[in-house]
């Protein structure tokens, strides 16, 4: 049986009326439904294949230390596995990063070497992203450090060529340790194109 047609014109414009003022709310909040997936930050596509790193590390304002890294990484569905293998002045140290995207939530894990060469058990990473940047966070330790565990906070941004910029800070006991300042790219031209404009006066 249908409805008389009168009734269902009113009903559907009663209906609209009652619905305008939550689709207003829902437009100022900036939520668009499942299509914002498709604009979050991609940092899995970025790190699939090989990639290179150049940083540094300052330690309480005192110490200063320059690395760089080389990435292999393999991208399965939504997670990200990626070899981080670092070269400091005193030899080169591995972290092993298994990352999951489930929309703006980042979970996995990350394997660090210490100071004896062995990795340590892996601990659980946390995060989140939208399009602009990715925050990830976790309690672990530092590569080529001892069995101490730091509170990590990584924000990785797109610089806009090509090329991301990752600010790390490092607290121990909730006071700031160190922070590293570092610079994402897919090849050394690339890397170097970047570093020498950072450089110009």
């Amino acid at each position: 049986m249908g409805i008389p047609e009168g009734l269902g014109r009113a009903r559907l414009v009663l209906t609209l009326a009652r619905s305008l003022p939550a689709l207003a709310l829902i437009a100022a909040l900036g939520f668009a439904g499942p299509a914002r997936a498709d604009n979050l930050f991609d940092l899995a596509s970025f790190f699939a294949g090989q990639s290179v790193s150049a940083g540094e590390v300052r330690t309480l304002l005192v110490s200063r230390e320059a690395f760089t890294a080389r990435f292999t990484g393999r991208t399965s569905g939504q997670t990200l596995r990626l070899d981080e293998r670092f070269r400091f002045p005193d030899g080169e140290r591995l972290q092993r990063w298994v990352l999951r995207f489930d929309g703006p939530l980042i979970r996995g894990t990350v394997e660090t070497e210490g100071s004896d060469g062995a990795l340590h058990a892996p601990v659980p990473v946390e995060g989140e992203r939208d399009d602009a940047h990715i925050v990830l966070r976790y309690t672990g330790f530092a590569p080529g450090g001892g069995s101490l565990k730091l509170r990590f906070r990584h924000e990785i941004r797109p610089n806009g060529d090509g090329t991301l910029s990752n600010d790390v800070t490092v607290r121990l006991l909730g006071l700031p340790l160190a922070h590293s300042d570092v610079t994402f790219a897919k090849t050394q031209g690339d890397l170097a194109r970047h570093l020498a404009r950072e450089r110009r006066p």
